[in-house]
């Protein structure tokens, strides 16, 4: 307990999913958290007040990460609400399988948008303040299907494949400054809100050498460690919570 004590983080898709988990394991570590969603604000409330009930300052903050000025107010509103960003976990993604016939031109921008443009608009505007400070931790999350893709999912893996490049590249430009760039690639992980049937998930696992599918409690260690002190040699790496789907 205490790896992040008085780092404030900022986590998009933080109100479900991986996103909650991580914001949950942040302030059960010691840091404030801006919770960035898109919708559903009763989710939002929730995980706030989860965290201020850890003894922790929360705010949500709402963004389209696709969006140039949302980021920007985004990024404005939990700095006025928190004093600053230390940590940026780019976690907002959305997810469709569908055989590429069926894959429209609107359908391949919005998922190489919420995933790799949103990612790049995230991480531009924290540079600034965190590299005034000495340094901070941005931290992506791709995919396994970003190494190895997967049939119907041809949009989803190529926006993970960029995010990881992406991820080595940043990791490269910034570390110079201070800024410590890295991401966490989980496995299929079942969250409740996946467009999956029980059959699909239940056929996955049994492939799995662990034999079950992650939960995003089993994701929070990997980011924790990304965003505490013990990573600070830790430049351009992708940790992978996989159940061990692959194994680079």
């Amino acid at each position: 307990m205490g790896r992040l004590r008085d780092k404030v983080a900022l986590v998009t898709g933080g109100n479900t999913g991986i996103g909650r988990a991580v914001c949950l394991a942040f302030a059960r570590e010691g840091a404030d958290v801006a919770v960035g969603y898109l919708d559903d604000e009763s989710a939002t409330a929730s995980v706030v007040a989860s965290i201020e009930a850890l003894g922790r300052r929360a705010t949500g903050v709402q963004v389209d990460v696709t969006d140039e000025q949302s980021v920007q107010a985004m990024v404005e509103s939990a700095t006025g609400a928190l004093g600053r960003i230390d940590v940026l976990v780019n976690n907002a993604g959305i997810q469709k399988a569908q055989p590429i016939e069926e894959c429209s031109v609107d359908d391949f921008d919005r998922m190489l948008a919420v995933h790799l443009r949103g990612a790049f608009l995230c991480s531009r505007a924290v540079v600034a303040q965190m590299a005034r400070r000495g340094g901070g931790r941005i931290i992506n999350v791709c995919s396994q299907l970003g190494y190895i893709g997967r049939g119907n999912y041809t949009a989803y893996s190529a926006a993970k494949g960029g995010l990881i490049a992406f991820t080595r590249a940043l990791a490269r430009e910034l570390a110079p400054r201070g800024i410590l760039v890295n991401g966490v690639s989980p496995g299929l992980v079942d969250t409740g809100f996946d467009p999956l049937s029980d059959e699909v998930k239940r056929a996955h696992a049994a492939s799995l050498p662990l034999g079950r599918l992650g939960t995003p409690d089993d994701m929070v260690s990997a980011f924790v460690f990304l965003a505490s002190d013990e990573a600070a040699y830790y430049c351009g790496q992708l940790l992978h919570p996989n159940g061990g789907e692959i194994m680079p």
